[in-house]
């Protein structure tokens, strides 16, 4: 059964041309906020969020998402914000994921998050400057087009940052993640850029009682207002640990496991063990005969992704969650997905310790290098590799195609990308010519190489929430959140140090530490994680058929990105080695996306 995943708003300035844009979005969009001057401020569909509007004095303060807050004490403070950076310790103080809009003195603030989960877009439409967190509304106004140039970079797995962040449709600019836009009466606007300031360094006892604080409020910003909630509860550390957090609060929880098909899988084991020692929480089990397989649903329709995503190719497979979840009538869908992104811990930010403190550093490296079979001489060069994130990247022009070594040390600014094998010369040069433009144009996302790949890697998971949400929607699904990727949950984890987080024998020690107490000690035994491959190689059997045809009459392959009959040929052999990379799925993504551009958002 479909759903409706057309959710978004757009934020407009206080003037003719705000008001007339305002009506070319409806019937999709209804107002959401106004200006004093009783002109549209923001507009959109947001029912699958909580939406608060407060209005103090000359202050108009806009909430889009889950945002734990005193409503009547914000609007003191929102009234005395004076400087682009007052608001921003406002904004930092509530806990939750929103979207916010600060209409004051004439200008209007629009911030997302800092780490990707709540995205923005600008354009600019009969000559003012608009924001919208969705890129098919902007398109509607501005009748845009894909540039082939900027998407063959998608066709990479994994995408560089950089390159995700390009403007996949020619007059949409994302805004750099973690920054904002300020928009004046008469329609022009500036990007805000701010940078992630982490607290003090702290030790493993003082970081989990911080992490532990956020965690809880995350949670807390989608249970406090009580009724029924449903959540994930994989057996895996991450989604348990939500729902036994999310069970501690005033809603009812439903928690919801998937039966896995691969006999060696131990996910619904531990699920029912969890599930003993909640006896207030009802557990359902999706039995695994109802669980699709990977690659299973491509034809479904609009998901109305703002870019392409890998997983897009489980989209059955959420979306029959989803509506196991939505019988329970839920607000919202919990999952633990951004667990580890958070706390898994890349073994890259020792690297950085190395002219500080060689000894703790190198004891991390080795640890890491003897879990994952690197030799010695490798992970040596790799440490003390001086090699710049630019020169880095030229370095890198050409992916690789196939699968990348497995025990190669993974100390470089990025884990390079491979590209498909199908990917035509065209695509090639294009994904050559991003590189060295994001090799001479662009900073990384810290000065340090074991910042810069922590951050990309929670920028980039973060990114996928709105994927998520926007799957489950599809699906005639309940709204999705993931509180691991809110802004304080994050933070507060980053602040913590290395050698206290970060441990390649001991699974995910700081999430273990905060939720101690909260998570019985037989729950926080399990030391390992099923991956779902089984059902990746039964899916592209059972599915070759809807496979092969994608190919034909392939967008892609129509803009000259790839070898749609090479393709469609390898499809129908599902034993073709090729297809066992990450980049059928990035393929698959792309496609569909453009697929989707097709369709009338309004």
């Amino acid at each position: 059964m479909a759903g409706d995943a057309r959710t978004g708003f757009v934020v407009l300035p206080d003037n003719d041309a705000g008001a007339g844009i305002a009506r070319r979005l409806l019937p999709w969009a209804r107002v959401l906020a106004e200006y004093p001057s009783k002109r549209p401020m923001v507009i959109g569909e947001c029912s699958d969020r909580p939406v608060i509007f407060k209005v103090g004095g000359s202050a108009r303060l806009v909430l889009l998402g889950y945002a734990l807050i005193d409503e009547e004490a914000i609007l003191g403070q929102v009234e005395s914000v004076d400087s682009e950076a007052r608001w921003r310790v406002i904004r930092e103080a509530i806990d939750g994921s929103f979207h916010a809009v600060l209409a004051r003195g004439g200008t209007t603030y629009v911030n997302g998050s800092a780490y990707g989960s709540c995205g923005l877009y600008r354009s600019r439409v009969g000559g003012v400057d608009i924001a919208a967190d969705t890129v098919h509304a902007l398109r509607h106004l501005a009748g845009t087009r894909p540039d082939a140039e900027v998407l063959a970079a998608h066709l990479l797995e994994p995408v560089p940052h950089h390159l995700a962040q390009r403007p996949l449709l020619k007059g949409i600019e994302p805004l750099p993640v973690g920054g904002g836009l300020v928009i004046g009466p008469d329609g022009s606007s500036r990007i805000l850029t701010c940078g992630r300031e982490l607290g003090s360094v702290h030790n493993l006892e003082e970081g989990s009682h911080g992490v532990r604080s956020r965690l809880v409020a995350a949670v807390s910003a989608r249970t406090a207002a009580g009724g029924t909630v449903t959540s994930e509860f994989s057996g895996g550390y991450d989604s348990t640990s939500i729902s036994f957090l999310a069970a501690a609060g005033p809603a009812q929880v439903t928690a919801v496991t998937a039966q896995g098909r691969d006999s060696a899988n131990e996910d619904l084991e531990w699920a029912l063990r969890a599930a003993r020692l909640l006896p207030q929480v009802e557990h359902v089990v999706l039995p695994s005969s109802e669980l699709p397989l990977t690659y299973a649903g491509l034809w479904d329709g609009p998901t109305w992704l703002n870019e392409p995503s890998p997983l897009i190719v489980g989209r059955r497979r959420v979306g029959a969650l989803a509506r196991l979840a939505s019988a329970r009538g839920p607000r919202v869908h919990l999952t633990g997905h951004g667990g580890d992104h958070v706390f898994g811990g890349l073994p890259t930010r020792y690297r950085d310790l190395l002219w500080q403190r060689p000894l703790t550093a190198w004891r991390g490296l080795r640890s890491f290098g003897a879990l994952g079979g690197w030799r010695r001489r490798d992970l040596l060069r790799d440490a003390v590799d001086p090699t710049g994130f630019g020169r880095w990247w030229r370095n890198n022009t050409e992916p690789i195609v196939g699968v990348p070594e497995k025990r190669k040390p993974m100390l470089g600014w990025a884990i390079p990308p491979t590209m498909p094998a199908w990917a035509t010369d065209r695509a090639r040069a294009a994904i050559s010519e991003s590189i060295l433009w994001m090799a001479a144009a662009t900073e990384p996302l810290a000065p340090r190489r074991g910042r810069h790949v922590e951050l990309e890697t929670i920028i980039e998971g973060a990114r996928t929430v709105a994927v998520l949400n926007r799957v489950s929607l599809a699906s005639d699904g309940p709204p999705l959140a993931a509180p691991y990727f809110d802004d304080g949950v994050v933070s507060s984890a980053l602040s913590v140090a290395v050698e206290h987080r970060i441990d390649a024998w001991a699974y995910k020690p700081l999430l273990k530490a905060s939720v101690r107490g909260i998570v019985p000690d037989v729950v926080l035994e399990r030391q390992t994680k099923d991956d779902g491959s089984h059902d990746v190689e039964l899916g592209l059997r059972e599915h070759r058929d809807e496979l092969v045809a994608l190919w034909e009459g392939s967008r892609l392959g129509e803009i000259g990105l790839i070898d749609a009959e090479r393709l469609r040929r390898l499809c129908a052999d599902p034993s073709s080695f090729e297809l066992e990379e990450g980049t059928m799925f990035s393929t698959i993504a792309c496609e569909l996306w453009l697929r989707d551009l097709e369709c009338s958002f309004i």
